[in-house]
């Protein structure tokens, strides 16, 4: 009898204690993606610096997003071999790779940087920016995930932070065409982002996937360029450097970081994070550019840190 008791004790207490490392794990797992989201964030925030520097050095959209997709995919190829990690794909694994790639971010950027053709770029921003609502309504329709209030408040918030960042003071031609262009291109990617954060795809290893999705996306934006004559090589030292480095800091470990911590954190999360994105760039213009912070703007600043920390917390709720 006293054995008998003494067991049961002795597995209660190291059921209790086991549980509660895997509640710290699990905690210290989310803790991990939040930051690693945030980090892409930051990383993609300074896309709108090395395009500037990159178009005065005479690359185009077209050209900008081509060099940036090959040269990301030749520095991971370097490091996958310098890890002596194998890059072979199985065979089930190209269509969904293909599908993320294509469908999700191919037709993102090429619908966004059409969208700059029809109307004000702050405006676009904006609109594109629907992607955050778009993920968390797709992950709950189709994936069955639940949002909390707290997820909903926070990502209403954000987006009115990223409108009064960005698209309150825009001006300029606004049409149907530039409307729906910026529209869709936040749905194209809410594509990506459940797709990469589901399924086959959230298995493979980060800089595996970065890997082919931006390999995909080199051999179809060549097709592109050329095809509408966007393939233009009259381009300068400085430019060919700031596709280097929007490669390295905003692809290698933006999009690396964002998959890594989509392994750990809902895909909804994770897209009302990204409104950090905006909250980088504006940093960067007035550090870096001379840009000017209207009250607006630091309006929309304490809005997207406020949504930022709100999500944080209902991450930790839902431990």
């Amino acid at each position: 009898m006293f054995v008998h008791k003494y067991f049961l004790g002795y597995s209660a207490f190291h059921f209790s204690k086991s549980r509660k490392f895997i509640d710290n794990n699990m905690k210290h797992n989310k803790i991990k993606g939040i930051l690693l989201i945030i980090l892409a964030a930051s990383s993609f925030g300074c896309i709108p610096l090395f395009a500037t520097t990159a178009y005065k050095g005479g690359f185009n959209p077209f050209s900008f997003s081509l060099f940036r997709c090959m040269f990301t995919a030749a520095i991971i190829f370097c490091i996958l071999k310098a890890q002596k990690k194998s890059i072979a794909i199985r065979k089930d694994q190209i269509l969904p790779v293909f599908n993320a790639s294509f469908f999700g971010y191919f037709l993102m950027m090429l619908t966004l940087f059409a969208s700059y053709n029809h109307m004000a770029t702050g405006l676009a921003t904006t609109l594109h920016f629907i992607y955050p609502v778009a993920t968390m309504a797709g992950a709950v329709l189709f994936y069955k995930e639940k949002a909390s209030f707290l997820q909903i408040g926070a990502l209403a918030i954000s987006i009115i932070g990223i409108y009064f960042l960005v698209g309150i003071d825009t001006s300029g031609d606004f049409t149907f065409t530039g409307f729906m262009l910026a529209l869709v291109s936040g749905l194209f990617y809410a594509y990506y982002i459940l797709v990469v954060s589901h399924g086959t795809l959230k298995k493979m290893g980060s800089f595996f996937l970065v890997f082919y999705i931006t390999l995909f996306n080199t051999v179809t934006l060549t097709v592109t360029s050329l095809a509408t004559g966007n393939l233009s090589l009259d381009i300068t030292l400085t430019g060919i450097m700031a596709t280097v480095m929007v490669a390295l800091i905003s692809s290698v470990i933006g999009m690396v970081a964002f998959q890594a911590g989509l392994q750990e954190i809902s895909a909804t999360t994770a897209t009302i994070l990204s409104t950090f994105e905006v909250l980088t760039s504006l940093v960067i213009g007035i550090s870096l550019l001379g840009e000017i912070l209207s009250y607006y703007q630091i309006a929309g600043s304490i809005l997207i840190i406020f949504s930022v920390v709100a999500v944080g917390f209902a991450e930790k709720k839902e431990d």
